[in-house]
Parts: structure tokens; sequence; C-alpha cells
């Protein structure tokens, strides 16, 4: 079929390897390559995937492969993938330097990946050895070494028989053999020219170039493949003009329904995949999921995930405007009732609302909130709201400014709260601890990695959370402190219909339910008050947090009402590129296009239901007489009236006494020791509290301000966009 051809050109492949090398921070690797193993040769039984109504979603079922000798491959159909994968095929050993420097000239020229410079033998080893590995530089210099090590050890004829054997073309079919049944109802052997090059061509996009689906844009791809192989003399120019008229027509078959709600069915995926109790091994679960006549009953409510996916088109439909991702929480189930945003899967297959981590900003500050209250901390505790420089637990200046660059000096947790005080929230953590408060982020809901930096208090540093996770945590805060883990499934049968999987749906405590209800009720004055005013519903209770990175390049509305928890994430999929004027907004802050997108989507949620508001259940009260001038205990020279408050917060003292000596001296509370620690009575390196404190009802200005210390890390669409952030 194909001779093997003379190894050469070595100095190119070390070069090459070189430079793979370096960039993999010269970490060298040794692969020995894995025998393939033996390929079914009847697909097990599909699963079926549903949304919360039955609704059917998406088919999954297990690869469909056919092995087949390269000896009884047509030849121009070796021909005919040369010419549109690897041009170099027969001349380079294993890695292709100069489609490779090609690829990165054009991408660069492009400002996005529009070449790919990967050989045939480099996919192959990636189908063989690595199939989910991210393609970060280590794995590209793994990739590279092994193929270079196949093509030592194997000839051409080995490696295109593998390749052909293994290749994905689309529908499930894996392998040229399973490919012509599939699409013709044929054997391999029996493709001729305009098929062969039809399929050569669907091997860019397999399923965005399917006939079946996408016949236009599969004549397209052939008629360029076709082009490729007469340019390099595999055929004549008449014998592609004659394959080009023929008509893209595939063999009839039971069809398989387009999924629907692609990035959602990933989701669910990806979820079952990396759940133990699912299967012991990867593997086992994805045979599972693929081949074991599943029923997955999903959370999807369809009209939520809709809805979702309308307010953010109307708000965010220009070009050039930033994305948005919305995620929506049942509380008293966990259950995840959407997850949306407006991009097309085809365009980008990276889920923004279930996979992309972002820095929270203050929305985070929801958490160290309720660590505080957990601690003894009252709404009325007094903090310090200056700016100034701080020392974090590891020695290293910080550097804290307020939103409105305003030294608040001292002033109440409520207030600090509302008017989201970047420094109070600094010196609480720092009271606190970080630990503690890391360790509640986890215990309600942060999936993602949380890290041992005292930024995190404002939603900096390095941490990165997804909407889900904020979601999550705002809807333990809902459920009266209760966390139950996220889930986009409600239940599994097996084709019987016997429930063989449930998600763990069991509440774990993380915050004591009058520290929940105290702190709903301080984000409730966030949206009545404060920076989350655009997120008020009429006639509904809600309590919420906005969050702004710094330059504006993520914002967030996070915000629940007693049934319902939906996290708003507003900013560009690449990172780091700053919202401004954006629907006249002359700056993207999380109180106006988030707060504004949360209001319209809650608002159809809403919509049919009677108002529910929050309430603390009587086993969390207590009942005492309170004096109504002081605030504490009522006594025989200053009578109450028996009021019913949550246990966190009944006062230790009674009210001073007019006459000398009588009065009762209490101890001093938990949260006077530590705020007497937090708002410094003496002189320090930190700025005096401005004698100018704003009143409670002032409304705050919501704008970022600076908080690192250290540059931050290049930023992804699953890292973080820069370590300073503002807060508010």
């Amino acid at each position: 079929m194909v001779s093997s051809v003379r190894r050469g050109a070595r100095l190119t492949i070390g070069a090459l390897v070189l430079a793979l090398v370096a960039s993999a921070c010269s970490r060298v690797v040794t692969l020995e390559a894995p025998q393939i193993d033996a390929v079914p040769q009847i697909p097990p039984e599909q699963s079926i995937v549903y949304d919360a109504e039955g609704n059917q979603l998406a088919v999954l079922r297990k690869e469909f492969r056919e092995r087949v000798p390269l000896e009884e491959v047509p030849s121009h159909l070796v021909d005919a993938v040369i010419a549109a994968e690897d041009k170099r095929f027969l001349q380079h050993a294993g890695v292709d330097a100069r489609a490779i420097a090609r690829a990165a000239i054009a991408n660069q020229a492009a400002g996005e990946i529009v070449q790919g410079g990967s050989t045939i033998t480099q996919q192959l080893v990636k189908n063989l050895y690595m199939p989910a590995a991210p393609r970060t530089p280590e794995t590209k210099f793994k990739e590279a070494l092994l193929a270079h090590q196949l093509e030592e050890e194997h000839d051409k004829n080995w490696i295109l028989e593998e390749y052909l054997n293994t290749v994905y073309f689309g529908n499930g079919a894996y392998g040229i053999q399973a490919a012509a049944e599939t699409y013709w109802r044929k054997d391999a052997r029996e493709l001729d020219v305009a098929e062969s090059a039809l399929l050569a061509g669907m091997l860019r996009a397999p399923e965005s170039l399917n006939p079946a689906r996408f016949p236009d844009r599969a004549r397209d791809r052939r008629a360029e493949v076709l082009d490729a192989m007469a340019t390099e003399g595999l055929i004549t120019p008449l014998e592609a003009e004659r394959a080009k008229r023929r008509r893209i027509d595939v063999a009839p078959r039971p069809p398989i329904p387009a999924t629907v709600e692609p990035h959602w069915v990933d989701f669910v995926i990806r979820t079952l995949q990396e759940d133990p109790s699912f299967g012991a091994t990867r593997e086992e679960r994805s045979d599972r999921i693929y081949g074991g006549g599943l029923r997955i009953h999903t959370t999807l409510r369809p009209e939520l995930q809709a809805a979702a996916r309308e307010v953010i088109s109307a708000h965010l439909s220009d070009g050039g405007d930033p994305e948005a991702a919305i995620v929506t929480i049942d509380p008293a189930t966990g259950h995840v009732l959407a997850a949306a945003h407006a991009v097309p899967y085809d365009d980008l297959q990276f889920d923004l609302a279930t996979q992309a981590r972002r820095q929270p900003g203050s929305t985070f500050k929801a958490v160290v909130l309720a660590a505080a209250l957990g601690s003894g901390y009252t709404p009325d505790s007094p903090t310090n709201g200056s700016q100034g420089r701080l020392t974090k637990p590891d020695g290293v200046t910080w550097n804290v400014r307020n939103a409105s660059g305003v030294s608040y000096g001292r002033i109440t947790l409520a207030e600090a709260t509302r008017a989201s005080v970047n420094a109070a929230y600094a010196r609480l953590i720092l009271d606190l601890g970080v630990s503690r408060v890391a360790s509640l982020a986890r215990a309600m809901g942060v999936e993602s990695p949380v890290p041992d930096d005292a930024q995190i208090a404002i939603g900096g540093g390095s941490l990165a959370v997804t909407p889900v996770d904020m979601a999550s945590v705002f809807a333990t805060l809902a459920n009266l402190g209760d966390h139950i883990p996220a889930t986009p499934i409600s239940r599994i049968e097996d084709a019987d219909g016997d429930v063989v999987w449930r998600p763990d749906e069991i509440p774990r405590p993380a915050v004591r339910p009058a520290d929940a209800f105290v702190a709903t009720e301080m984000l409730q004055a966030v949206v009545e008050r404060g920076t989350g005013r655009r997120a008020r519903i009429p006639g509904w209770e809600v309590a919420g947090k906005t969050g702004t990175t710094n330059d504006y390049t993520d914002a967030w509305f996070v915000g629940y009402t007693a049934t319902l928890a939906t996290s708003v994430w507003v900013g560009h999929p690449q990172g780091r590129i700053p919202m401004r004027w954006v629907r006249g907004f002359p700056r993207v802050l999380g109180g106006t296009i988030p707060a504004e997108i949360w209001h319209d989507y809650m608002v159809r949620a809403l919509a049919g239901e009677d108002p529910v508001g929050f309430t603390l259940p009587a086993e969390h009260y207590e009942v005492v007489e309170i004096d109504p001038e002081t605030g504490l205990r009522a006594a025989p020279w200053c009578p109450g009236e028996p009021t019913p408050m949550p246990r966190t917060l009944v006062p230790d003292d009674t009210c001073p006494s007019p006459v000398p000596g009588e009065e009762t001296t209490a101890q001093p509370s938990p949260e006077e020791t530590r705020t007497a620690t937090a708002v410094p009575a003496s002189p320090s390196p930190e700025p005096s509290p401005s004698p100018t404190t704003p009143s409670s009802s002032s409304a705050p200005t919501e704008e970022p301000s600076g908080g690192s210390e250290s540059p931050s890390e290049p930023a992804t669409s699953e890292s973080p966009t820069a370590s300073e952030t503002d807060g508010a």
C-alpha cells in the first residue's frame, strides 16, 4: 500500500523536540506505547438522557468500530486522507516542523486557532494513548515524543492502518469501516473517490461536517479535498470535477436524534464520569454511560433554560458584547434547574455556565459573612473600613482599597456588607483565619480549589470559581445553612425502569440556621439599599451580592429567593478584556448588567408563583425582653417588650442602670473581644479612620479597586482573570 520511507531530517525533529521541551518546563517524560485493545464488533445498548419533563435530550451509545486491513482500503481513500490531513506524511518522521510553524503563523495572524500542526501520527497518538488529556505544552511534548517513537518502531503502513481504524467520523462511527457502513451501508473497499474525499474532509470536524445533517458544508469540504488531491497529482483535474458533481447522498438508517442542549448533556456526562459512586474507574463509568442502556433523568427545566438564553440575548446581542452565563439551583434539593449561556455549541464546546472559572469579586463576601456570624459577630459588630496596608499571615503586605476610594473608618458589619467595603472584609478574614473561611466555602458548595490566601475575602488572588459554585453557595444560605451538593441528575434507571443510581442529596449542615437567616437579612439590604438594587423584584424578598473584578473583566450578581438561587456571570470568554461602554454603561459592574439580567430572568422563573418570604423556624428563636433605646436586655429600670430574636442575636448585657452600683456587668461577648482587635484603638501604620463615615442610607459606589501585591498569571477560560479584585 504505502512503502516505508527513509527516516531523515533528524535535525528538524530534534529542534522541534527541544522547543517542546522548553515549553514543558524541561520535564522529559519516557512513554511506552501500549497495545491497542480489541474493539467490540457489536455496540452495547444505548443510553438516553431526558430533561425534568421527560423530553429526550440525547442518545448516548458506545463507539461503533470494525477493523479493516489496510490492503482492503482503496488507494484513493488513503490518498484523500493524506491530502486532507498531512500532505508531508511520507516525508516527516512523526512531527512536521513546517506544519507547526505554518499553523503558528496563521493562528497568530488570525488571533485565533484556524490551523493545526498535528500530523497523522500525532493524531493517532492522541486517539490511542491520550484521548482525554488536556491540550497543554507538556501533553503536546509527550505526544511528539510518542509520535516520533511510533515512526521509529513501525512503518507508515502500520500507522495508516491504526489511524484509519481509530479515527472518528461522526455519528458514533470510529474507523473507516464503521463510517462506510454508517453513511452508505457498504464496505470500506467499495468507497469511490467522491465518498473517500468526503470522509477525509470530515476528519477536521466530524459532527459539524456530517453529510446527513450539513450536506452543504460536507460538499464544500469535499471539494477542498478533491482540489488538494488534484494539486498533489493523486487524481486528475477531470476526476476531481466529476467527483465534485456527485450528489451528497447517504443511505437511510434509523435516525439518531440530534442532541438537544449539548452543553447540558456534556455537563451530565462529566458529572457521572467524575463520580466514584457511579463506577470504580473512569473507564467503567464511561462504559455504563455509553453502553449501559440507561435512562438518565436530569433536573433541567426547559422553560428556565430557554428563558435564560432569551434574557441574555436581550441584554447582550451586539457584536463585541461580552457573554453571560446563568445557573439556577433549587436550594431544597440541590437540583440544577438551568445552566445556560448564549454561545452555540458549534462555536464553543467549553461551557461557560459549568466549566468557566473566574474570580468572583465581592460575591465571595457571603462566605466570609457566614463565617463571621458563626464566630459570634452580629450585624451591629463594629469593623474598621479604613483603606491601607495590611499584613497577611504569610507576611506579605496587602494594600486594600475600597470601592469608592473612601476610608470608612468605624462601620458596622451590616453597613460594611451593604456597601461592600473591602477594607472591613479584609480585616475580617485576618481575624477569622483564612483556613476557616476556605473550609466553609467548600462546605457551602465551592467545588473549585480555594487558595490559602487572605485575598479570597474580596474574591481576589488566585481564587477562581464557576457559576455553579456560586449558585450553590447562595443556595446553602437560602436553605438555612444546609448544603445539598449541586447536581444535574435526579435519578438513573435501567432499561427495565429500576432505579440504579441517585445523586447524593443528603443535607449537610454548613452554617447554623440562625446565622444563615441573619446573613440573608443582611444580603437583603444589599438588594434593597445597596449595590444590587437593580435586582429588586416587587413583592418578593430577594437577597444577593454583587461582584466586580479588577479592570471590569468579570461582573457578577448572585442572589436568591426562598425557592430559587441564581448566579449570573458576565465577561468575555477569553478573559482579561475590560468591559467598558456596554449597552450604555461606561463600566460593567455587578450591579449593572448582571443584576438586570438576574432580575429579568428571575421574574420569568418565578412567574405564576405566590411570593414566599424568608423564614426561620421557631425553634431557632428566643423570646427576650429588649430595651428599645439601647437594644440590650431589659431591666427593672428600662422595661422592654417581649421580642422574638434569632438565638445568635440575643444580647448578653442589660441596659445600663441610672443608679450607680446597680448596673449588672456582663463579661465581654466573643464579638466584642474580636472587634477590639478588628478596630485598632491606638495609632497603627494603617491610615486612621476617616472622620466622615457614610450614612447607612447613602447609596454605595460599586467600583473595583486594587488589592494585590503580585502579578497575575495569563488568563484563560478556566483561570482567574486578575489577582486584584474590587470586591464591590
